[in-house]
């Protein structure tokens, strides 16, 4: 039995070990964990559960959401930190303008996919909601910056645009936890994770 658990924590370490800390100021994929959280804004939310189910818990996961931290002076709002067997795997907040700014002076301009719209309301005067995205590929790990105006499935006006870093080798292990209140478009445009 030692063995077998001895062979399974190798066979999870790389998941991590191949991470550069590619990130947000200090949070750093496959580097932090959640008892590195030491700025009092973050609240762990409630448990992630399997796509499809009310009960089902993917218990291997914890996210944390600060609604706002400043970092190098830019605030980043709406920030969520997922971790996967205590190491942080997936970053999503708001992608207002000086952190566009910002994002893309240190990484360069993404490559921008095409356009997706989609009819989401059957109201008469319902716009069609209008995804544009971006991505960047930033060593084992990819961001992606998602844009979304038009009408909402609530038949609400929707303007939001959304950053996601994430690493793809932990989201596809991942893939049927429910994480689409990070960001219900993120699955939308198609992503292969």
């Amino acid at each position: 039995m030692k063995y077998l658990v001895l062979f399974l924590s190798l066979l999870s370490y790389p998941l991590y070990s191949q991470s550069n800390g590619v990130g947000l100021g200090p949070f750093r994929i496959g580097i932090t964990t959640p008892d590195s959280l030491h700025q009092p804004g973050f609240q762990e939310q409630e448990l992630v559960v399997v796509k499809g189910t009310l009960a089902l818990a993917c218990t291997n996961m914890r996210v944390f959401k600060a609604d706002a931290v400043e970092l190098q002076g830019i605030t980043i709002a709406a920030l969520f930190l997922v971790f996967h067997e205590n190491r942080l795997y997936r970053i999503t907040c708001e992608f207002d303008e000086p952190l566009q700014t910002a994002f893309v002076a240190q990484h360069g301009k993404g490559q921008k996919r095409p356009a997706k719209r989609l009819a989401l309301c059957d109201q008469s005067n319902a716009k069609r909601l209008v995804l544009e995205s971006e991505s960047w590929q930033l060593g084992d790990c990819v961001a992606l910056a998602i844009r979304a105006v038009g009408t909402n499935a609530r038949c609400e006006p929707e303007q939001t645009s959304r950053l996601t870093i994430a690493s793809p080798s932990v989201a596809s292990i991942t893939s049927e936890c429910d994480l689409d209140h990070l960001d219900p478009y993120f699955e939308g445009i198609g992503v292969k994770r």
